[in-house]
């Protein structure tokens, strides 16, 4: 058997820490970055038990983490929604805020199986941890400033987006602060319709809820996504109320909005894979034990699909890793542009891919998955290299848990894989 060797120089050029540890914490490889922040040179660390510099880690957790990552063969988190560090590293940012620890992200990932070793990367998310208590400390602002909104005007043109609209949806005036965010002059969108905002990506069904529901004389609430003078998309909490003339009728319309772009793209971060941007299996496990639980039959008519790279470790083994995660990647993409809107996939794990096809039949389902399986064969990365991949799906029964329906779609998929892969079977 041949021993890899670390990867020195890639990993030391990090800018996050990674270190390489057994089951029994023994550490055999300290990148740079840690050297760095802990102050614990490698030549002190390497060959020495981690217990001996940092006890206050929960071994307890870290071991069961380990154990997952190795059984699985694939990345998990290590205690992500703890406030207590995996290792305290005090920051070295001069900051406004009183955050004098690094806040973290740490992922422990398989890496030599049979000798039990995984490598942990620790992930400074400190800034993104400053914007969501600075989103926080905005949003409780503008509450404030909306209970004082008829006394205090002047505060509320500045520092609160409103917009003002007729029936039709002609701009009738804007506050100082929405020209502000939308780098545009009052004067020039005056008169124009709400719809210069409207971006193209956006769901029609959203826009066909809020004019149903504020034409209906109630107040609607929900997020909506606009793009600036200066092309710039914007995620907005949005709260749309009509306005009513003494006769009871609908009149005009309020719109008051929130900007939450950099809470959108924070939520973002813990639910897609950072390779692939699709969700993360943690995201699709929420989605699929909700639907389970509540049991709603309009949420239960789905159809579960599982997606296997065929021969995938032969092309690790054969053009190295780079080239399988653009296999990686090539698949993924594959995957989004084959589906409809409202379906659901996500990175399952390793070189696995999971799907929910939302109010599906078996027969629509054949012809999608088939549809898949076409185009996947049809794609060449690297130049040359062809990829196939294997298929098992199975529709969603009302009443049973989740469990059940991943067993059914995992035989469906073994079952395709002994058949000779490149297929898809049904269960």
């Amino acid at each position: 058997m041949n021993v890899i060797k670390y990867p020195d120089i890639l990993l030391d050029s990090l800018e996050n820490g990674h270190m390489i540890i057994d089951e029994n914490y023994t550490v055999s490889y300290w990148n740079r970055w840690l050297a760095i922040n802990t102050q614990i040179d490698k030549e002190d660390i390497i060959g020495k038990n981690l217990e001996d510099f940092y006890p206050d880690i929960n071994y307890k957790v870290l071991h069961r983490k380990i154990k997952t990552a190795l059984t699985i063969g694939t990345p998990t988190f290590y205690d992500t929604n703890s406030s207590k560090k995996f290792i305290s590293i005090n920051r070295n940012k001069v900051t406004t805020s009183s955050l004098q620890l690094m806040q973290q992200q740490v992922t422990i990932s398989p890496y030599i199986i049979s000798e039990n070793k995984v490598m942990i990367s620790i992930y400074d998310i400190s800034e993104l941890f400053e914007t969501k208590l600075l989103i926080k400390k905005e949003m409780n602002k503008v509450n404030k400033l909306n209970e004082k909104l008829e006394a205090e005007k002047e505060i509320i043109d500045k520092n609160i987006m409103i917009m003002k609209t007729s029936v039709n949806g002609i701009i009738k005036d804007v506050s100082s602060f929405f020209c502000d965010s939308f780098n545009i002059d009052r004067d020039e969108i005056l008169g124009q319709n709400i719809s210069i905002f409207k971006l193209d990506d956006v769901s029609d069904v959203i826009y066909k809820e809020l004019w149903t529901t504020i034409k209906n004389k109630k107040s609607w609430n929900g997020e909506l996504k606009y793009i600036t003078s200066k092309g710039q998309a914007k995620w907005f909490q949005s709260r749309v109320m009509p306005i009513l003339d003494i006769h009871g009728e609908v009149h005009e319309f309020n719109a008051v909005y929130h900007d939450i772009t950099n809470e959108k793209l924070l939520a973002e971060l813990y639910i897609t894979d950072s390779l692939t941007k699709l969700y993360n299996r943690a995201h699709f496990d929420e989605t699929i034990n909700l639907i389970v639980k509540n049991q709603r039959k309009a949420d239960s008519e789905f159809i579960l699909v599982l997606v296997d790279i065929d021969n995938f470790k032969v092309i690790n083994d054969t053009y190295g890793h780079q080239v399988g995660d653009e296999a990686l990647i090539s698949v993924a993409n594959t995957l989004k542009s084959s589906l409809r809107d409202n379906d659901l996939v996500a990175r399952w794990g390793g070189e696995e891919f999971v799907i929910m096809l939302k109010d599906t039949t078996i027969n629509e389902a054949k012809v999608i998955v088939e549809k898949i399986r076409a185009n996947i064969e049809n794609s060449i990365i690297n130049n040359d290299i062809k990829l196939t991949a294997s298929f098992g799906f199975t529709k969603y029964i009302l009443g049973e848990d989740s469990k059940e329906i991943f067993k059914r779609v995992d035989d469906a998929l073994y079952e395709a894989k002994e058949a000779g892969r490149n297929r898809a079977v049904l269960k």
